[in-house]
């Protein structure tokens, strides 16, 4: 049998060896089985039927059987298909759980994450050959999962939350500096949940870190949503649907955890950045992140947050440090200077698109001022500049009406934003459920406030008659 585009520097006859230049693409599986067994035939024939009784036993969840299979393929044919390597994680994850003997868990976990090297070392063959395409970065958040989930349960593995840590930040910053197909939903989810922990073990040493690894985390689900809407806009409803179930939830659920952490203690985050501030005053994009970082934790209208606007400003102005000295302006009661800088924010954007986003940060500064009547018009302002930000106006003009109590206001924005917008539509609704809770408790304390003052005016209706003859 020829292969048909197979270039060969290294013969490789086992699954942990090196693929160095092999090219598999255009090739068959007979040619990829025959590649590692001399094209003898009876083997390639074998090998099919190992392919076929590996991925029936993979659907039927019988682990056992699905590892016979899976050791000959490994050994045998380790190019054959991808599914050794995207399907073998799953079969080890559930031969683990469900494995009674140390000993024997230990193996199985020792042979998954040699799985995981092994595709590393060989992902350029083996992308050669699959129809979607996998980057190291991909491999390696997939890999941190796994060891996430199981390394904890083995004995002896070698476990500690500063590996599993480690495994998902280098993941995570591969794929962010040289691409990926995408950082799932439930790795970013996962990732956080390690973050927190660390966070809690540690919290004095990792608070930084941990609120960035959350403006990390919440801001690649906000941009996987954001190709939901683009999706949307294709006439591609499905893939649309698709994406917001697999990150809406992580991105609530990020939300939330962040929220009960405690990590956006005012006073602590204001004295870290106290104490970095001459380390960082000469470095715009340190000063930049931290005035980010202050704004996203309700440090904005503190003293460092102005000294950290002022020293980026000086450096080189940019939306962020003008917007932050708008703020201070406004907090002097310069109203004035206040509108020059947030004039100059906007002319610091090349594009009405980035004008529309700055905006939106206006708006998000004014409600933090409590100046919501200039937050509803930058809001406005912000579709002006780029009508498909209308949802995440939306958003913020309920978020106003919300903190005015105005309800029924609230709600209505809440539904504008959740119809105009797929990537704030869980948000937008899950506020409109918490306001619409709030309507109800206010009811149902209403009609018993009602409900006593009838019966104590019954009551003092009675003793006015016992005692004074008056009905």
């Amino acid at each position: 049998m020829k292969l048909r585009k197979l270039t060969l520097v290294i013969a490789l006859s086992a699954l942990g060896g090196v693929a160095m230049a092999q090219n598999f693409e255009g090739t068959t599986v007979d040619e990829r089985i025959g590649y590692s067994n001399n094209n003898n035939e009876d083997s390639i024939k074998i090998g099919r039927g190992y392919i076929s009784m590996f991925q029936q036993s993979i659907s039927n969840q019988n682990w056992p059987e699905a590892y016979i299979n899976y050791n000959w393929l490994k050994k045998y044919a380790p190019f054959a298909v991808n599914g050794i390597y995207t399907q073998g994680p799953v079969m080890f994850y559930y031969l683990i759980q469900g494995e009674k003997d140390d000993a024997k868990k230990l193996t199985y976990f020792n042979e998954l994450m040699e799985l995981f090297e092994a595709r590393q070392k060989n992902l350029d063959a083996l992308n050669s050959f699959a129809n979607t395409k996998s980057t190291l970065g991909d491999v390696l958040s997939v890999k941190a999962d796994y060891y996430n989930w199981t390394a904890p349960i083995v004995n002896n593995s070698g476990y500690t939350l500063n590996k599993a840590y480690a495994n998902f930040s280098n993941a995570i910053k591969m794929i962010n500096e040289k691409g990926g197909r995408e950082i799932e939903g439930s790795v970013l989810q996962n990732f956080f949940l390690v973050s927190d922990a660390m966070y809690k073990a540690g919290p004095n040493v990792m608070r930084e870190q941990y609120l960035q690894d959350y403006l990390d985390s919440k801001d690649a689900c906000e941009k996987m949503l954001q190709l939901a809407k683009e999706a949307q806009a294709e006439g591609d409803a499905e893939k649309a649907k698709k994406l917001v179930e697999k990150y809406d939830g992580p991105l609530a659920f990020i939300e939330q955890t962040f929220a009960k952490s405690g990590a956006a203690d005012r006073e602590q985050i204001i004295n870290i950045y106290t104490k970095k501030l001459d380390s960082y005053k000469n470095d715009i994009n340190k000063l930049n992140s931290a005035l980010t970082l202050m704004a996203q934790n309700d440090c904005d209208d503190s003293d460092i947050y102005y000294q950290y606007a002022e020293a980026a400003y000086a450096i080189e102005p940019t939306f962020t440090s003008a917007i932050g000295l708008a703020q201070k302006e406004q907090k002097d009661g310069t109203p004035e200077k206040m509108l020059e800088y947030y004039n100059k924010a906007l002319e610091l954007c090349p594009s009405d698109a980035k004008r529309g986003a700055i905006c939106l940060n206006i708006a998000n500064g004014l409600i933090k001022n409590k100046s919501f009547t200039g937050a509803l018009t930058y809001a406005e302002r912000a579709i002006g500049y780029n009508a498909d930000l209308a949802g995440k106006a939306y958003l913020k003009q309920a978020n106003v009406y919300t903190q005015l109590g105005q309800w029924n206001d609230a709600i209505a924005y809440c539904t504008k934003a959740a119809d105009a917008d797929i990537t704030v539509s869980g948000t937008a609704n899950r506020l409109k459920e918490s306001i619409q809770k709030v309507q109800a408790n206010q009811a149902a304390a209403a009609k018993a406030k009602a409900a006593y003052d009838e019966y104590i005016a019954k009551q003092k209706a009675e003793e006015d008659f016992w005692t004074k003859g008056v009905k």
